[in-house]
């Protein structure tokens, strides 16, 4: 089994830190190590117990000294080496590639754009990829900055065949994996319904058929090779377990399965 990436989040808004932190911990792949909140004291980033992060995730949107953020953080990362930075934002800015080192940038996101998709992008940059959203790259044009090879641009995938109800139902249940009493509680059903209901998300997504031998159910993510490929790790780890806590978060790695718009590997 692959060793965890290890990732340090640099927030100073808490419903984002939290949204970021979430799907992070989420995530089977990925584990949080540190969160600091105010992005010019980064003094925890550099202790011995923090020497192995993999990847920096820096949310941009309420900095306001960008350029002396930025030097600090390349100040801190020579002691973190190899690790490298993510950027997210609600709206990406060219003017943020001025500030960039090639060497420890590990791409841009908008995140309305990556939505809940956040792990999956965390994972292709620690294999070494940049990663990039649509408008990201966008930006990343405009200001002049090449993207280095290998790049690959992702979004979030709309969950075909869904109803309003069972999209709701699999935010709540599956993305925040909230209790089966409370998603009760949220949707004003009965707790007995709320299982069926979830039960039936399951099916929908082809849980049953992935530890049945039957065909694979891939047809909503487009036979996407990359995408199938990590499906199939992820099935590997898994083994034949069907514990509600697997069968949970392997329905969470589902749904937020991007889409690979572009990948120059």
């Amino acid at each position: 089994m692959a060793k965890d990436i290890l990732v340090a989040i640099i927030c100073d808004d808490y419903f984002s830190r939290n949204w970021m932190s979430l799907l992070t911990v989420r995530d089977w792949r990925t584990r949080v190590v540190a969160e600091v909140d105010d992005p010019f004291q980064l003094t925890d980033l550099r202790s011995d117990n923090y020497q192995k992060i993999d990847l920096v995730l820096l949310d941009l949107d309420h900095l306001r000294e960008p350029a002396q953020l930025f030097q600090i953080l390349w100040q801190r990362l020579k002691k973190l080496s190899p690790a490298k930075v993510l950027c997210v934002a609600s709206r990406t800015d060219p003017r943020t590639f001025s500030y960039i080192k090639e060497e420890s940038f590990a791409g841009y996101l908008q995140k309305d754009e990556i939505s809940s998709s956040l792990g999956w992008a965390l994972s292709f940059a620690a294999e070494g990829k940049q990663v990039y959203t649509p408008s990201a790259l966008q930006a990343c044009f405009e200001a002049n900055f090449s993207p280095c090879k290998p790049y690959i641009v992702l979004q979030a995938r709309p969950i075909p065949g869904l109803t309003p109800r069972q999209s709701e139902t699999a935010r709540l249940a599956i993305i925040f994996s909230i209790g089966r009493r409370d998603l009760a509680d949220e949707l004003t059903i009965s707790e007995q319904w709320s299982y069926g209901m979830v039960s039936e998300l399951y099916d929908k997504l082809g849980l049953p058929d992935l530890f049945t031998s039957k065909e694979t159910p891939y047809s909503f993510i487009n036979e996407d090779p990359v995408i199938k490929a990590r499906l199939d790790d992820i099935l590997e780890q898994l083994g034949n377990s069907k514990k509600a806590r697997d069968l949970e978060s392997l329905a969470f790695h589902l749904i937020t399965m991007p889409v690979i718009i572009e990948d120059r590997s």
